[in-house]
C-alpha cells in the first residue's frame, strides 16, 4: 500500500471539526468518515487527536484567515500586540500608511528593547504583519475623503443651534436639495 498523501486541514475546516466534535460525542474514526465525506480529503486518527485536543481554543479565538493551514510563531509577540493596538486606535483618525507604520514599528521596538539589527522593518516583513492581523488600507472615497472631522465637530454646534429655530419640516438636506434642483431642471428640459 503507498503512504497516504499528507493532508493539512485550513483553519475554518478545523474549526468546523471542532464544532461538529462539540455537537456529537464520537470516537475518532467516525470523525475521519465525516471529514472524509465533507471535504473529500483522507486524514490520519492522529490528525483528528492532535485537532480535538485544541479544541477549547480553536473555538473561543478568531479566525483572521480561514484558507491558512499553518502557523508561523512571530518572533516578538509584544511588538505585534503593541503595533496592531495603535493601528486599531488610529485607524478611524488617520490615514496610515506603510511608512507610518514601519516609522511606528521601530519607535515601538526601541521602546521594547529590540535591537535594530535583531529585526528589518522591510515591506514584506510589513505586509506579513498586516496580514496576520488581518489589516487593510482602506481609501476614502468621495465626501467622506474631503471631510475634515476637526472642522466638523467645531461646527455641528453651531449648525445645531441655528436649526433650532425652524421646523424640522423647513430644514433641508443638501444632498435632498441636490436632487431636488436636477429634478426640477429635467422637468424643465
Amino acid at each position: 500500500m503507498p503512504p497516504k498523501k499528507k493532508i493539512t486541514l485550513t483553519d475554518n475546516q478545523k474549526y468546523e471539526l471542532c464544532l461538529y466534535a462539540n455537537s456529537t460525542k464520537e470516537n475518532r474514526a467516525h470523525y475521519v468518515n465525516w471529514v472524509e465525506q465533507k471535504w473529500g480529503v483522507e486524514v490520519d486518527k492522529t490528525t483528528i487527536t492532535r485537532i480535538l485536543q485544541t479544541r477549547e481554543k480553536r473555538l473561543s479565538t478568531e479566525i483572521i484567515q480561514p484558507n491558512q493551514k499553518r502557523h508561523k510563531p512571530v518572533t516578538y509577540p509584544e511588538l505585534e500586540v503593541a503595533l496592531k493596538e495603535f493601528v486599531l486606535n488610529y485607524q478611524h483618525r488617520a490615514i496610515l500608511s506603510d511608512a507610518i507604520l514601519i516609522e511606528k514599528a521601530k519607535l515601538i521596538a526601541e521602546g521594547l528593547g529590540i535591537s535594530e539589527n535583531k529585526l528589518q522593518f522591510s515591506n514584506g516583513w510589513l505586509q506579513g504583519f498586516k496580514r496576520r492581523n488581518g489589516i487593510r488600507q482602506q481609501k476614502l472615497q468621495g465626501e467622506a475623503a474631503s471631510a475634515d472631522q476637526t472642522a466638523i465637530l467645531e461646527a455641528l454646534p453651531i449648525l445645531r443651534e441655528k436649526c433650532a429655530n425652524y421646523s424640522p419640516e423647513r430644514i433641508y438636506n443638501m444632498d435632498e436639495t441636490g436632487l431636488f434642483y436636477w429634478y426640477i431642471i429635467k422637468l424643465l428640459l
